[in-house]
Parts: structure tokens; sequence; C-alpha cells
């Protein structure tokens, strides 16, 4: 996302002043496949398989998934997922990545209602659980033992 007049980065700086943030950076996934559970992500590909049948997954639904599990155990806001999926600022009051995400989970859950991997952090946003990560190559591997 070009940014050259940095108007972008002073409203997050703005919504950030005052609040105990963490600043990430995600490099562009670089792995062949990053599992969760029994869901296989394919970056290059931009495919999902869950239980080795393919999911079929619109753009935002992807990279919202892609986003949350290059960084498992990461609550993400909103806006972070907004901008994520589509590169644009997070318009307040629209249901948007609300929808996104029970869209997501319908696909990928076993029981959309009582979700295993995408987890809603009350008040902050979305994570997916680090208990069920494992990512290959250039990922770190994060496995419950």
């Amino acid at each position: 996302m070009m940014d050259p007049e940095g108007t972008t980065f002073r409203a997050i700086m703005d919504l950030l002043r005052g609040k105990k943030a963490e600043v990430i950076e995600l490099a562009e996934p670089s792995c062949n496949v990053l599992t969760i559970g029994d869901i296989e992500v394919h970056p290059d590909r931009k495919v999902v398989f869950k239980a080795g049948e393919e999911i079929r997954l619109n753009h935002g639904e992807f990279s919202m998934l892609l986003f949350m599990a290059c960084a498992p155990g990461q609550v993400f806001s909103k806006s972070q997922l907004y901008a994520a999926a589509w590169g644009e600022e997070y318009e307040y009051g629209t249901n948007s990545v609300e929808n996104t995400i029970w869209r997501l989970r319908q696909k990928i859950e076993d029981n959309p209602k009582h979700p295993t991997y995408i987890k809603t952090v009350i008040r902050s946003g979305y994570k997916i659980e680090k208990n069920y990560c494992t990512e290959t190559n250039d990922y770190i591997s994060y496995i419950n033992q």
C-alpha cells in the first residue's frame, strides 16, 4: 500500500496514541504451506484445503486468514484486518470484517458457533489460536505439546 504523504501512518498513530501497542511487520509469506490444525493455506497459490478438500475463499476471506495465520496468537483489530483484506482504511460502523469472519468460520470451522481456530477477543478483535499452527520453511513452528 502506497502512502507517500504519510496520512495513513499519521491516522494509525493518532488512533494508537496513549495505548500500549506492539508494532509488528509481516513479511510476504515465502513458504509452501501454512498449517492450522487440518487446514492448509498455500500462500503462493492462494488456495486453502481442509482435511484435503479445497475450500473456496474470496479475496477478503483468504487475505484475513493468511494475515492472522502469519502471526498466530496475535490479536488483530477490525481496522488491521480490513486493511489487510482491502488495503483501505476501515470505516467505523460497517460490518465488513464481522461478516467476513462469519463466512470464514462457516467454511473452515467444524462448529462455527464454537470456533476452534479463529477466536474473538472481546473489545480487541480476532486471532488465530496459536496452539493449532504449524508453519513450514521460513515460518516458526507452534505446536501445543
